[in-house]
């Protein structure tokens, strides 16, 4: 018996299947999700080690490859309106956003009555994961306003100044 074998065994008993879902949700959050292959729908698009401007089918049976202009045409060919896509972007971030103080303002009630600062902290935690998701979807909604889905490294300092830059400065009345 391995040690990773012994920790899942114990870990099993004491994690239920909505902790599994929320672990998932997390990794997903954090790690990032892959797209799924056009061609097979079964495998996901990653990167090439040998060309970072190509993404290849995982799927044994499929082995697509395509390169980063092409998926961005296939985007937008879709017939999907940027606009509409980036609102649904940015609505859902908002609709996160107000989740999460939602579940900090409950959360700290519940410590405060139940005398707990375990409570405290898996809210916060909690809470960081549903912002992550906020700022996932704020950066998607960037991304498809400014056309930069697909480029081999992602754009985040241009995504930071260009968010920082509307807050700083946005005219005040």
């Amino acid at each position: 018996m391995g040690i990773g074998s012994f920790l899942s065994a114990r870990i099993a008993r004491r994690v239920g299947p909505e902790h599994r879902t929320f672990a998932a949700m997390t990794g997903t959050v954090l790690g990032g999700a892959h797209a799924a292959c056009p061609v097979c729908r079964r495998g996901h698009l990653l990167p090439d080690r040998s060309a970072p401007n190509l993404r290849k089918c995982d799927d044994a049976s499929c082995g697509a490859t395509f390169n980063l202009p092409e998926i961005g045409r296939t985007f937008a060919l879709e017939g999907a309106d940027v606009r509409d896509l980036a609102r649904e972007a940015r609505r859902q971030a908002f609709v996160l956003f107000l989740a999460a103080v939602g579940i900090s303002v409950l959360a700290a009630a519940w410590a405060v009555f139940a005398r707990s600062l375990l409570t405290l902290l898996g809210a916060v935690l909690l809470c960081a994961v549903v912002l992550a998701s906020a700022l996932v979807q704020r950066y998607r909604a960037w991304q498809i306003e400014h056309g930069r889905m697909f480029e081999t490294r992602a754009p985040l300092g241009a995504f930071v100044v260009a968010e920082l830059s509307g807050l700083l400065d946005r005219k005040r009345p």
